[in-house]
């Protein structure tokens, strides 16, 4: 580890790193990203990427393979066999596979779509050999074990129940049926729990044969290498593998939409859906690219005439709206979302959207808009590039389905996107609109029909592979595949980087990183002690407060706010996005976050919009309303998810009387009775200078951006606010229960208990015995038993008190044998030594994750807070992970025996019983 001399300076610390006395924007551009493309000799295609943000890879594959290849007996089997390629190949085992990777602190996924699946993983540069390997020995070595199929089965069709229970998931699959009528599109990536069941182990093994082949695959490889190096590297994994016999591509007419057409029906939700899917130009057509900028302005919250329309006034129609562009190969699609709790308004709506429409050419954005468009998808890209695996999960799939050539030229021609020709291609396209649309609404009577996915039937199923015949493979191939050879996991390179932390005369307190390896400029606020904070029945206040600060300041109104913002491409977030299920891991009962992006070169202006956000919030009553519909709406829509309400029981039951009983998005008795005057006063002390801690990351002098901080935010007047820490809980005595019964195919489980705070000695230990455990029950109640798709357990460390969590969705049927499987695992850990190896995996899966989860500058800048929030330092993540490693067998099994309780613990549960 690299010894860092700390130098005290007036009132602030410098951490000073040798090397880094220049720091101009130049720095940042001079490491723009490389971007190099080849084809191997069997016809794979590569595309380089060179980013050096972070000492990480990430190595994605995209294989032409998805439902849009299936047919009517096999929809599904391409994401079953996405699943079975992780069950091991002729040379290795699948615990060979995934420990491989987690030893090396790596991570690695895949995930199907209609056009194709995607392998990813994601590994510290020094292994990305040992990573991409791996890959290629799924890809084309599996050898599909017999003994594997009926557990795999079994995850998939708990992954279809899980996602069966997701509120909206009936709409969407219901709009896709009806919209995508007449196209492969109409299938479902997942399938039918028939197909799944009965689909025989030849049939899968045949379409991998056909569709696996290097010539039908294009690799990305982003992050940290020098191309010339990674050139050589890939030609020697990949090269070596022949090429397939590719079947011909589906063959359908596409005639276009005509009309305008309209499906209704009934389902288990919530809320009420209507789905717009508008013919639009495909992606060689000219308008293309205009519609790529009506993606934005139809779908900006402040500017949109759709959205005002619909979420305007004292009785607004709908809560939320959203849009995207869907590409396909073959056509586009213009699709708007829009949500109401007022079912019988939905015609409405329709009415309403129709004329937005058709009469869009009179309403189209002004220049300043277009322009702050352009720069937000610029923008865009930069803040993706640095997040590796999410750039595969949300950027990369346009490639994947266009081309490299359309791709890597798709900005420039959005930037030459102008009034005239958003005019044309509304002309072209919207005149009239030719769509269809669903409406799918709340079911109110038992006797209703309502929507539910079909599929053939079990005998239909098995009847056609009875009479299908398959070709005999040799699944031996791959047996001599060699590896290759690495050492255990260890320290990644230091990069340079200087720190700053001064506490203001206000009380406020700031840190700042520099370093030249990106050229993000990220901001981080913690407003600490978030429910603790929150008065008695005013249960998410803070969430409403956050909600409000993108809705205009004093000075600049919310519409006025979104132009500047989108001028500088400034990305913004104050909660966690709904439409991601279980990514609300930076939203937490411990403190409230505002994180804000721009590129260096608008760093002056961003600190001074992001100031007057945090500092001058208008919190408007009409704004403050429709809010509040939201809210709500939200609400409503949560009620109907097993995990969300399943999580919500534990933390009420764990922490009854205290603080972290609240819920972080309230309830509708509290969230309506918040007046304009409770949100002004929650704001003066959530976010007074005594209780925030600025965090930013910078490419420029840490000492100027620390003068342009103070000078922004050294102004707030000291408010004497003490901040309030949440007391520890009673300790828990004997089993507490609490279940909410919902109409759902599963049942989701909560269990664990209270723990020390984050000075405990045991803390790096309680890290290490949490991924130990969570490792078993991924092995043990998913891999072996089958029985769920998602499974896991985690240590969450507070100031004064923490609490380890085990959780489950799985199958109501199956609820006893999950729990007892849970804790059967908890008590073999506590009386039997984990082996060296489980120990070894676990620690470099914590340093690892540690590497994800910094990848971006804006991610570095809320670990900075945090850090600083539990009171170990900005810097206590590199101590932390020195703790960590010093960890052995012995001290996991001890610490697990101390705090890991089976007799004394909280269950939750949601779902059925």
């Amino acid at each position: 580890m690299e010894l860092i001399r700390k130098t005290k300076l007036n009132a602030f610390f410098l951490i000073l790193i040798p090397f880094l006395s220049f720091f101009t924007s130049q720095t940042a551009i001079s490491q723009a990203q490389a971007t190099q493309r080849f084809t191997l000799d069997n016809g794979m295609q590569v595309i380089l990427k060179e980013n050096h943000a972070s000492p990480m890879i990430t190595s994605l594959l995209f294989v032409k393979a998805g439902g849009k290849y299936e047919d009517d007996y096999n929809n599904g089997g391409t994401h079953f066999l996405e699943h079975l390629l992780f069950d091991g190949t002729a040379s290795r085992t699948q615990e060979q596979i995934s420990d491989g990777i987690e030893k090396l602190g790596g991570y690695i996924n895949a995930f199907t779509r209609k056009e194709f699946t995607a392998y990813l993983v994601l590994m510290p540069k020094d292994y990305i050999n040992y990573g991409m390997a791996t890959q290629a020995d799924m890809l084309f070595n599996s050898n599909f074990p017999e003994d594997r199929f009926p557990k795999e089965r079994k995850i998939v069709i708990e992954e279809m129940k899980k996602d069966n229970d997701a509120e909206g998931s009936a709409a969407e699959n219901f709009s896709e049926e009806k919209s995508m009528i007449g196209t492969p599109y109409s299938r479902s990536i997942i399938g039918s729990e028939s197909i799944i069941a009965n689909i025989p182990r030849e049939a899968v093994i045949d379409y991998w044969k056909r569709f696996y082949g290097p010539n039908n695959i294009t690799a990305l490889i982003i992050g940290d290498f020098d191309s010339a190096e990674m050139t050589e590297m890939i030609k020697s994994i990949f090269g070596k593998f022949k090429r397939a016999e590719l079947p011909p591509p589906p063959i359908f007419e596409y005639k276009g939409l005509n009309g305008k057409q309209v499906f209704k029906t009934a389902a288990k939700t919530k809320s009420t859906y209507i789905n717009y899917s508008i013919e639009a130009p495909k992606y060689t057509h000219p308008d293309y690219f205009a519609f790529a900028i009506l993606e934005n302005y139809l779908g900006d919250e402040e500017n949109s005439p759709l959205v005002k329309a619909l979420k305007s006034g004292p009785e607004p129609l709908a809560t939320s709206v959203s849009i995207s562009l869907d590409t396909k190969e073959e056509f586009s699609r213009f699709n708007i979302q829009i949500i109401t709790e007022k079912k019988e308004s939905a015609d409405t709506i329709i009415a309403v959207a129709d004329s937005i429409m058709e009469n869009l050419t009179a309403n189209l954005p002004s220049e300043e808009l277009l322009n702050g468009y352009k720069v937000s998808r610029r923008c865009n890209e930069i803040y993706m590039s640095e997040k590796l695996h999410y750039y595969g999960f949300t950027i990369a799939p346009l490639m994947a389905i266009t081309g490299w050539d359309f791709f890597e030229k798709f900005q420039t021609h959005v930037d030459s996107v102008t009034i005239s020709s958003l005019e044309s291609a509304c002309r072209n396209f919207l005149l009239p609109a030719k769509y269809i649309a669903s409406i799918t609404y709340p079911s109110s009577d038992e006797k209703e029909d309502i929507y539910y996915p079909k599929g053939p039937s079990n005998e239909t199923v098995i009847a056609h592979f009875q009479s299908a015949k398959f070709p005999a493979y040799d699944l031996t191939i791959g047996k001599n595949f060699k590896m290759p050879e690495v050492k255990s996991a260890s320290e990644t390179e230091k990069r340079y980087a200087a720190y700053l932390r001064e506490v203001l005369d206000n009380g406020l307190t700031i840190v700042v990183k520099s370093n030249p390896d990106s050229r993000v400029f990220a901001l981080n606020v913690i407003g600490m002690n978030r429910s603790a904070t929150e008065p008695d029945g005013k249960d998410g206040i803070t969430d409403f407060v956050n909600r409000m600060i993108e809705k205009g300041t004093t000075t600049r109104s919310a519409e006025q706010l979104s132009k500047e913002l989108a001028s500088i491409g400034a990305n913004v977030t104050l909660y966690d996005n709904p439409w991601i299920p279980y990514d609300d891991r930076y939203t937490t009962r411990q403190y409230s976050f505002m994180k804000f992006e721009t590129i260096d070169e608008f760093e002056e202006r961003g600190i001074e919009l992001f100031a007057d956000m945090i500092a001058s919030p208008a919190i408007d009553s009409v704004e403050m309303e429709k809010v509040r519909g939201e809210m709500m709406g939200l609400h409503g829509r949560n009620s109907g998810s097993t995990y969300k309400m399943a999580k919500n029981l534990f933390y009420s039951t764990m922490f009854a009387g205290t603080a972290y009983a609240k819920t972080i998005e309230g309830e509708p008795k509290t969230i309506g009775m918040i007046s304009s005057d409770d949100l002004k006063e929650h704001h003066k002390k959530i976010y007074s200078p005594e209780n925030m801690i600025i965090t930013a990351g910078t490419n420029n002098d840490p000492q100027k951006t620390m003068l342009r901080l103070k000078a922004a935010l050294g102004k707030l007047p000291k408010t004497g606010f003490t901040p309030i820490s949440a007391a520890r809980p009673a300790n828990i005595v004997g089993i507490k229960t609490g279940h909410q019964k919902m109409e759902k195919e599963q049942i989701y489980i909560y269990m664990g208990n209270l723990l020390p705070s984050v000075k405990s000695p045991d803390a790096a230990a309680l890290d290490v015995a949490a991924v130990v455990l969570s490792n078993r029950l991924q092995s043990n109640l998913r891999e072996k038993q089958g029985l769920a798709y998602s499974v896991g357990a985690g240590v969450s460390l507070d100031k004064d008190f923490g609490w380890f969590v085990c959780s489950i969705g799985t199958s109501a049927d199956n609820f006893e044998k999950a729990r007892n499987g849970i804790i059967a695992e908890i008590e073999k850990l506590r009386k039997e030594m984990p082996t060296e190896e489980e120990v070894e995996s676990a620690i470099n899966s914590v340093w690892g994750s540690s590497l994800t989860a910094n990848l971006s500058r804006i991610n570095q800048a809320y670990y900075m807070g945090v850090n600083e929030y539990l009171g170990q330092g900005y810097d206590y993540d590199e101590v932390y992970l020195e703790q960590v490693r010093r960890v052995d067998k012995g001290l996991v099994m001890k610490t697990a025996r101390r705090w890991f309780d089976i007799k004394n613990y909280v269950i939750a549960t949601a779902g059925k019983m």
